[in-house]
């Protein structure tokens, strides 16, 4: 079930970014290299924190213009389809990592997107935002059991 339940979440997911790539301009999906450039210019631990991200916003014309980090977003992605959802971002409830959670909380050019893929809308917060939002936040831990 809950394999079935992770596939939904990247379905989902994958609307979200089509809906962003339609709706917000500059938004793009990095390449890993174009990514690590980017980890680089704001000194992130690309191994660490290499899947904190979806994509970026570009506040300049294309990755060959970007010269520091004021000019993109990192953005994190979220999605929901909760038809009890009426207004973005309130009543959304999303996993997200300690690793995404502490990059959020470091870098001052990185948003949490929250995307409503049946309304087709979504939401920029800034890591003050998602702080006053948080009606509960509990820990979960992964485990993975190592092979023989």
């Amino acid at each position: 079930m809950a394999r079935e339940q992770n596939l939904k979440n990247l379905r989902t997911e994958k609307v979200g970014i089509t809906i962003l790539r339609e709706g917000v301009p500059g938004f793009v999906v990095p390449s890993q290299d174009q990514k690590r450039a980017l980890y680089d210019m704001c000194d992130i631990d690309y191994r660490r924190y290499s899947q904190s991200i979806d994509g970026v916003i570009l506040q300049v014309d294309s990755f060959e213009n970007v010269r520091r980090r004021d000019d993109f977003l990192f953005v994190e992605v979220k999605t929901t389809a909760s038809k009890t959802v009426k207004e973005l971002p309130f009543g959304v409830f999303f996993g997200f990592t300690e690793n995404e959670e502490s990059l959020f909380k470091s870098q001052s050019n990185y948003r949490l997107c929250i995307v409503h893929t049946g309304m087709r809308k979504h939401c920029l917060l800034t890591y003050t935002e998602y702080e006053a939002l948080i009606q509960n936040k509990r820990i979960q831990y992964q485990v993975n059991f190592k092979t023989r």
